[in-house]
């Protein structure tokens, strides 16, 4: 079923056919993808998703082919596939999901200059008034040039980029996206037919509470731009020696 729902799809927006291989996968969450190579369209569709309604299914693949035909797809599918996606029930399984097959985070809350654990008891004392239960916490494994942050609430953990444990960026810098992960725990989603918004007006109003808000905005704005030019410049020396 799954073959013929995105071949029918492809053949519609595209006016074409199109041989296709597709599958549910066993992914951590409900995300799907779908490329053409060599002359296949090949579609992996979270497992979340194989007792979904066939007009659920349906209007996906419209939206994942649109996508990679540059081409606006129909509200009317967006819409079905929105409260699908959003519904109680998805949620529930999203989360749990998540929580059996998502990646453990392996690295500490103590880092080459900063601590996340201090940190989190001084925001949480300054902040919150001490109501937070206290995450799982630890830097990530990597550097990073725009995502600086992430609260994961199925397993209540934050992650925090490692660009920001260096003693070149100022400790506030990283308070402050410690700060933001923090206020998703206390602020829900706001879902409508459409989209999802986790940054809403309440929360923005809350972010802004933080003492060196707009110098941390500032820094991280920074800290995006530099590294961004950094790595084109390491693409482009690859380029050059290779």
């Amino acid at each position: 079923m799954l073959q013929k729902i995105f071949s029918d799809a492809y053949k519609d927006i595209s006016g074409s056919d199109i041989d296709v291989s597709a599958k549910f996968y066993k992914y951590s969450g409900v995300k799907s993808s779908v490329r053409v190579r060599s002359g296949v369209l090949e579609v992996k569709v979270s497992d979340a998703l194989s007792d979904a309604p066939e007009k659920v299914l349906s209007a996906l693949a419209y939206i994942l082919i649109s996508r990679i035909k540059r081409k606006e797809c129909p509200r009317v599918h967006q819409k079905v596939y929105r409260l699908w996606i959003n519904s109680e029930m998805m949620n529930d399984r999203h989360k749990e999901l998540k929580k059996v097959r998502g990646r453990k985070a392996r690295h500490e809350p103590v880092g080459d200059a900063y601590d996340l654990s201090l940190m989190f008891h001084e925001i949480n004392s300054n902040y919150f008034s001490d109501v937070l239960s206290m995450p799982a916490l630890c830097w990530g494994p990597r550097l990073t040039t725009r995502k600086y942050g992430h609260y994961d609430p199925s397993k209540h953990a934050i992650l925090i980029s490692k660009t920001l444990d260096d003693s070149r960026v100022p400790r506030f810098v990283a308070e402050f996206v410690l700060y933001h992960e923090m206020l998703h725990i206390i602020h829900d989603v706001e879902k409508t037919d459409y989209q999802s918004r986790a940054h809403h007006k309440r929360f923005r109003d809350d972010e802004k509470k933080f003492e060196k808000y707009a110098d941390a905005e500032k820094w991280l704005l920074k800290l995006s731009t530099v590294n961004t030019l950094k790595k084109k410049v390491k693409k482009m020396s690859f380029g050059f020696f290779r």
